[in-house]
């Protein structure tokens, strides 16, 4: 053989070689391996509602993420949402951050620009338009797009109801006092943003992490609302919803976590985290995923390498009224809801679908799967592990936890599926007591500082209150009264000049601030030393007795209650979940299966390492 066959030969086998790598690489990058990072995506989306809603500690959410995703990817990788969009290193021009501080027992409202690194406005069109034009054609020839969503969430009023994310809602107006109005429409529901996923998501895929309320109906984004039963799961009459079931179901595309069920509230939102006391999945995902402390910015730990990994460890830490849950959990429960509706009165199930049925209802009510599947072994072990925590966090209702029947559970937690309907809205007082303010009290008091009487009050926080006075007469439906702080924060925002930062006369804002904390305290004050004995009764009727010195201290934000319905809620979820897995188990239903095992592979799938370049 001529010595250069030979060497040509030699390098057309290692060249064979190096093809049959690049080929068997290919071929093993699935759901669960790290994707092609040059076609990834990162979206954080955050700051949305008004000035009034948008919390600090949504700020340093998506500041802590927005700073992590750009140290460690390229820019043109990473696209970050937040409030009216302020850019770091550009000149604020819009207050969209909330901030309460804490100053001599009060709260005090202050308002500041959120800027960011490559900031976006936080709007619908925004959002959308990046979606459509570049984000989603960066990741449709097969990448990932890894969306985290801390924004604000409502159930949508509208039938049907849906999840919807709170957008920005700011707009700027030639026709309103202030130059700004807002716009409720600025939102975005499940049907619309799966729309657009699925318009331009081509080969690519999503997984995302919600923190905020409602947020569960995101599940929804990539499985149905219903699950349809097998007509081989019955032997006679076949329901009507099995006229829906396919051997040929689509694998997962979009997967992820979110903080609570579509129809509750979450925790962790609060214009004054506190370090000991913020709690919630806004807090504890992002923690455990950057390894770093949110408020602070000093390191915890490792970074993780998944949404998975972070959920799971949010998961052991958090006793709020958070409920969170994967689409791979939101999936059994669909099966769930089916066995306990569908299945529950169907009197033609074949026997082998009739003892799963039953060994469901078993299981929920308490007893041990005795499932011998590995997967499903190691998914009740964490789910133990996330039982015991809640034990250790609501000790007094151990018992129940671990081993109560699923009636005393469900006695336990009471009729409410949520854990409080729509929320935050004060309803007023008493008419009664108002009363006491609007017929006795206010008059006297309006006088007083018309004629200068009230000599400890500084010039720009009288006509402010004078301002809110004359707001009340001229519509006796508002109800600005002392104390109602929820109402009166529009008007010390416009009022004392926070929204537009190179405008804002910081002593003036301050001192508007600071009145409005002490508002109530003052007036009552001054109604109970005067000589009037009807202001005297009413400011009793009013504000009570007058509280000792001692008085407890005001309490600031922090984790609610122990959550300890909550608790009960997530032991009987997990409870279905596994109950619903072990029926598919049992019966052999091997499309729902596939479907089940392809949610849990995305929702696992990892980080990309640290790049320069993508």
């Amino acid at each position: 053989m001529h010595p250069h066959s030979f060497r040509s030969g030699r390098l057309g086998f290692h060249l064979i070689l190096v093809l049959v790598a690049l080929w068997a690489t290919a071929c093993t990058t699935g759901p669960s391996s790290s994707p092609v990072a040059g076609r990834d995506a990162f979206v954080v989306l955050s700051g949305g509602g008004t000035p009034l809603s948008n919390n600090y500690s949504q700020y340093l959410q998506a500041k802590a993420l927005n700073e992590w995703l750009r140290a460690r990817y390229p820019a043109e990788a990473v696209w970050t949402f937040y409030g009216a969009g302020n850019q770091t290193g550009q000149a604020p021009f819009f207050s969209d951050t909330r901030k309460q501080n804490k100053e001599d027992g009060l709260l005090i409202e202050s308002w500041l620009p959120g800027p960011l690194e490559a900031n976006r406005p936080a709007t619908r069109d925004q959002v959308l338009a990046a979606l459509k034009n570049e984000i989603l054609p960066k990741v449709a020839e097969g990448g990932t797009l890894y969306l985290f969503v801390g924004d604000h969430g409502e159930l949508s009023r509208s039938e049907p109801k849906e999840s919807i994310i709170t957008l920005w809602q700011m707009e700027q107006t030639g026709t309103s006092s202030n130059g700004w109005r807002s716009n409720p429409a600025q939102v975005l529901g499940v049907n619309e943003l799966r729309s657009v996923l699925e318009a331009g998501l081509g080969r690519g895929r999503v997984v995302f992490c919600f923190t905020c309320c409602h947020s569960g109906g995101f599940h929804f984004l990539g499985q149905p609302r219903t699950v349809a039963p097998n007509p081989a799961w019955f032997s006679g009459f076949v329901p009507v919803e099995a006229a829906d079931w396919t051997a040929e179901v689509p694998l997962a595309r979009i997967a992820g976590f979110t903080a609570t069920t579509e129809d509750s509230l979450a925790a962790g939102c609060a214009p004054d985290p506190d370090p000991d006391r913020w709690a919630g999945s806004e807090r504890f995902i992002p923690e455990a995923l950057l390894g770093t402390d949110l408020m602070t910015g000093e390191r915890r730990g490792p970074s993780l390498r998944s949404f998975a990994e972070a959920f799971d460890a949010a998961m052991v830490v958090n006793r709020t009224i958070d409920k969170p849950h994967s689409s791979a959990e939101a999936f059994l429960e669909r099966h769930a809801t089916l066995i306990e509706t569908v299945l529950a009165r169907g009197e033609t199930l074949t026997p082998a679908a009739r003892a799963a049925v039953e060994q469901y209802h078993r299981i929920v009510a308490g007893e041990d799967p005795g499932v011998k599947d590995a997967v499903f072994k190691a998914q009740k072990a964490v789910y133990d592990r996330f039982l015991e925590a809640l034990v250790q966090q609501n000790p007094l209702s151990a018992n129940l936890l671990r081993s109560g029947s699923r009636t005393e559970l469900e006695t336990a937690i009471g009729p409410e599926a949520g854990n409080a309907g729509r929320g935050g809205r004060r309803r007023g007082m008493n008419e009664e007591i108002r009363k006491q303010w609007t017929e006795i009290i206010r008059p006297v008091w309006k006088t007083a500082l018309e004629t200068d009487q009230v000599p400890s009050i500084s010039a720009d926080a009288k006509a402010f209150e004078l301002h809110l006075i004359d707001l009340e007469e001229k519509n006796p439906r508002r109800d600005l009264t002392p104390g109602n702080r929820d109402a009166v924060r529009n008007e010390l925002f416009w009022r004392s000049g926070s929204a537009i930062p190179s405008q804002t006369d910081a002593v003036k804002a301050v001192e508007l601030a600071r009145w409005e904390a002490s508002r109530r305290t003052k007036i009552l004050a001054w109604a109970r030393r005067s000589e009037s004995e009807a202001l005297r009764t009413a400011a009793e009727k009013w504000g009570g007795p007058v509280r000792p010195a001692t008085a407890t201290a005001p309490s600031w934000s922090g984790p609610p209650r122990s959550a300890r319905k909550e608790a009960l809620q997530r032991a009987l979820f997990f409870r279905r979940v596994m109950g619903a897995w072990a029926f598919l188990l049992a019966v052999d239903e091997q499309p729902a299966l596939r479907r089940l095992k392809s949610f849990r592979d995305l929702e696992r799938v990892p980080l990309p390492p640290p790049q320069s370049s993508l």
